[in-house]
């Protein structure tokens, strides 16, 4: 060999030594502060993103949208309230007319980030949302390093890779909207470690994770708990570990109890909500195959991971073996939809996939068990090894390219196709073309991972070559992730800031609630907005809205849908009954209160405190369910409380004068209108008013939440001072204020182009002076709002009868001169009482249901984990059970897992297919 062979081979050499060293280096040091780096990758990225898309904290936008801009923002804010000290944690007079908050801060708030909103100025609410989803997502990548380190501690180049994949997932990007289950996904890495330290004998770790998980959010604690079901179950069969079965149960049993004052008040607030379905129409309705355009995307970004996760499996030992049992029962209900749905409860709204964190973990782990099964060399290795250059160097220069390849494929391509690959932001659904644009990525992304996964195959190939590769994949999630599902949703928060400058504008220390004039779009004004104010409402928007309260409101003729209560709707008289002294409306032109440029407030016609003594006994008479006329509720309405009937003129279906219309009535009791073919039919009602009078129209068919009902947009109704088509709408189906009139006579004309059939329809006139006078001489109890509950005191004749307009619930407690006292429900879901003869000293407070038993279980678990600690301290050593039980644990386990599997994977496939 020439001599200048020679050097050159020797430059080589000393090159590929000096890396190796460095590496070897790396891998001795970095796996003790691996777990640092993720975290910070994360908030750096996040910054960068923030920066050059102008979202706050360096411009003014928010990221965010949906179920965060309409539900966690506004609680966010009474949160803040709560913590203020102005309103009480049980319940709350800002949501649905007075509502259990307990439930909804454990159901949409309950992590310790919502803490800071302390900090938190009221205008500045959207802008934190940014702030909230960074850090959850830091800590995503810090609990992920945290597991990765110790379980793969000799990869930490892949740690940090895969922890920062793990926090920019599908699953991340497209949920963090609902940002409580980001708690969850940083949790399930912790719960995870505690089960794997359980096989040892360990229990600190999977108690405490399984408690902070149940607390957090017990919602998607279902979910965890059918994994860890089917988790013991295949640990148990694979390793007949009775031990871990004993400890399992017993673990489980105590988390349970410690979290019981949580999940159990909530539950019950869950099971009175309008949320429930029917289990078996739920999957009897079910299609076999998930709609994949939205569920597969949640998990795209580990696909490229699977050649790998697969291989991990190759000669796995029985932790491996479990784990992808778990990846392949949890990748399932990604494809079969009644799997999906008994994953979620049974039903999941516009969530397929809420469980995919779990898939996506499980294959980064799998994934590093393939890789790591290929040690990387030390340098003495290297200098050991024959050299083969060619082969050698061409191998890994193409391995390196190829993932070089795709990181600038990626980020062009998703600079030109973000739009069309975030269908899931315009809609909550994808739909072919951003599934398609999707699966072109993120195929690539898969194909790169089969090549890079052969090439690592060949010994030429180092494994820190194939590392660094598939580390550069990952993470280019960094740009593509919020790229595609952050970018295109953000907007200003100049609209927030518009709203919340009504806040604190009203100077009234007594009881009143607040509502809009009309229903306005939610980048308007969300439902659960006036109660951030500050202001008490009627709407309310959660899933923990009562199913009680919807039809109490929507039969007043306010509007509702699905699990909104809207700000909207109603009469001047329903109004006055429930307290509403003030209305917001956008752009007028003068307002009695306060203006700003969009919105003003004003005082309406009249209202009544909270408290009515009724001239009638509505608890007799008020008991009837809401499916009648809900015009004709109002003549009704006015006799119970005033006692008279000239205040309110009706106008029923028989006195209209059909046009092109013919009228039948159903044996359901449900009038179908059916107009002459080819025209127009129509019902016009002659209207005389005398004094000034508002005018309302309604038309009403089903009292219940669907989302739309057959009537929708079949009615144009137009009077002398308003015409309106398309009515009754989803956001707008309460009363259709036509105007106000005095001494005329006119027509109203209700056009139907289409049969329908509806269950009531007509006309109502409310007079302002009948009311007013009715009003200021009405009698009541003038109750005073303070936390959890109501006061007040009031002289009776005896056996008075009191209208509440709070919506009923068995929570609460009325205590009369120190004596517990009887509420009822009435008019569907409101809540009345009687007085006593002479002084009544009231007060009415409110525990949520379940909470005093779960305070006692929660009581009894931390009992029984001090009893434990007391006795190992006595003992000096771990209590372990008899072996009796853990028999009795193992069989258990494998009876109660195997029920679940059945439960989950055979029988809503075998429903869903009868």
């Amino acid at each position: 060999m020439e001599e200048k062979d020679v050097k050159q081979e020797n430059t080589k050499q000393d090159i590929g030594a000096f890396f190796a060293r460095v590496w070897t280096f790396l891998q001795t040091n970095f796996p003790k502060w691996v777990w640092v780096v993720p975290p910070l990758i994360v908030a750096a990225a996040m910054l960068v993103f923030f920066k050059t898309n102008a979202l706050f904290p360096f411009g003014s936008k928010t990221i965010a949208w949906c179920d965060m801009q309409q539900q966690v923002i506004p609680l966010l804010l009474d949160f803040k309230d709560i913590l203020l000290g102005k309103e009480g944690f049980f319940f709350s007079f800002k949501n649905a007319g007075g509502m259990n908050f307990f439930g909804v801060f454990f159901f949409f708030l309950s992590s310790p980030f919502s803490l800071l909103v302390l900090f938190v100025d009221k205008t500045d609410m959207a802008a934190f949302a940014n702030i909230l989803v960074l850090l959850k997502m830091c800590v995503i990548a810090w609990m992920a390093s945290i597991y990765l380190a110790r379980k793969f501690p000799q990869a930490p180049l892949l740690n940090v890779a895969f922890s920062v994949l793990y926090a920019y997932s599908g699953y991340t990007m497209m949920y963090y909207q609902n940002v409580i289950w980001l708690d969850i996904v940083y949790l399930f890495p912790l719960l995870l470690m505690g089960l794997e330290e359980l096989q040892t004998g360990k229990r600190t770790l999977f108690l405490i994770a399984l408690t902070a998980s149940m607390i957090v959010n017990y919602y998607l604690g279902y979910i965890l708990v059918v994994f860890l079901l089917l988790y013991a179950l295949v640990w148990c069969i694979l390793a007949k570990d009775k031990a871990f079965a004993g400890n399992f149960l017993i673990c489980c049993g105590v988390a349970a109890l410690l979290s019981a004052v949580v999940w159990l008040p909530s539950l019950v607030q869950y099971f009175g909500s309008g949320r429930m379905v029917s289990l078996f129409e739920s999957l009897s309705a079910s299609s076999v195959f998930t709609p994949y355009e939205t569920a597969l995307p949640t998990v795209f970004s580990v696909a490229f991971l699977l050649p790998f996760a697969i291989g991990g499996l190759e000669n796995a030992k029985k932790d491996g073996v479990l784990r992808g049992i778990l990846l392949l029962a949890t990748v399932l209900p990604l494809f079969f939809e009644p799997i999906a749905k008994m994953w979620q409860t049974g039903s999941y709204m516009s969530f397929p996939t809420r469980y995919a964190f779990v898939p996506i973990f499980l294959c980064i782990t799998l994934a590093l068990d393939g890789l790591t099964k290929k040690g990387v060399e030390s340098a003495e290795e290297i200098d050991e090894k024959p050299k083969n250059d060619i082969p050698m160097y061409a191998l890994n220069a193409f391995a390196l390219l190829l993932s070089i390849g795709y990181c600038v494929f990626s980020v062009i391509y998703t600079k030109t196709h973000a739009q069309v690959m975030d269908q899931y932001s315009q809609s909550l659904w994808g739909n072919t073309e951003s599934y398609q644009a999707l699966l072109i990525l993120y195929g690539v992304a898969f194909a790169v991972g089969v090549g890079l996964f052969i090439l690592q195959r060949f010994p030429q190939v180092k494994a820190w070559v194939a590392w660094i590769a598939l580390a550069a994949v990952a993470m280019t999630e960094l740009y593509i992730a919020p790229t595609t599902y952050m970018r295109t949703p953000s907007r200003e928060t100049q609209n927030y800031q518009n709203i919340l400058a009504l806040s604190d504008r009203i100077p009234d220390d007594g009881f009143y609630r607040v509502k809009t004039d009309k229903e306005y779009s939610s980048r308007a004004f969300d439902a659960n907005l006036m109660g951030g104010l500050g202001y008490n409402a009627l709407g309310h928007y959660t899933s923990l809205t009562s199913q009680r309260y919807m039809t109490a409101i929507k039969g007043f003729g306010y509007t509702s849908y699905w699990m909104e209560v809207g700000n909207s709707g109603g009469t001047i008289l329903t109004d006055a009954l429930l307290s509403v002294k003030y209305q917001i409306s956008a752009k007028k032109m003068s307002a009695d209160i306060y203006q700003t440029e969009q919105y003003a407030i004003s005082q309406t016609p009249a209202a009544l405190p909270l408290g009515i003594v009724t001239e009638n006994d509505v608890i007799k008479s008020g008991k009837a369910t809401l499916d009648f006329d809900r015009t004709a509720l109002q003549k009704t309405l006015w006799q119970d409380f005033f006692g008279t009937e000239n205040g309110v003129t009706v106008y029923a279906l028989n006195d209209a004068t059909c046009v092109n219309l013919t009228v039948q009535q159903r044996a359901d009791g449900k009038f179908v209108f059916t107009p002459k073919q080819g025209e127009t039919g129509a019902l016009v009602f002659r209207v005389r008013v005398a004094e000034k009078s508002a005018l309302y129209f309604d038309v009403f068919d089903e009292n219940d939440n669907s989302l739309h009902q057959a009537i929708n947009g079949k009615f144009r109704v137009s009077a002398p001072a308003r015409a309106v088509s398309g009515y009754p709408a989803q956001k707008q189906n309460g009363f259709l204020y036509l105007g106000d009139y005095a001494d005329r006579t006119f027509d109203v004309r209700v056009e139907v182009q289409e049969e329908v059939a509806v269950r009531s329809l007509g006309l109502a006139t409310v007079s302002y002076s009948a009311l007013s006078n009715q009003t200021q001489n009405a009698k009541t109890v003038g109750l005073k709002a303070v936390k959890n509950g109501l006061t007040g005191r009031y002289t009776a004749d005896g056996g008075e009868c009191v209208f509440l307009s709070v919506a009923y619930d068995e929570g609460m407690r009325l205590k009369i001169n120190g004596k517990e006292t009887p509420l009822y429900e009435v008019y569907g879901g409101f809540t009345a009482f009687y007085l006593q003869e002479g002084e009544n000293a009231i007060e009415l407070t409110f525990t949520p249901r379940g909470f005093a038993v779960g305070v006692v279980l929660t009581a009894v678990g931390i009992l029984l984990c001090v009893a434990a600690l007391a006795l190992a301290i006595l003992k000096k050593q771990r209590v372990e059970l008899p072996e009796s039980i853990q028999n009795i644990a193992y069989y258990g386990v494998i009876v109660v897992g195997g029920l679940a599997a059945v439960a989950v994977y055979v029988m809503p496939m075998l429903l869903a297919l009868i």
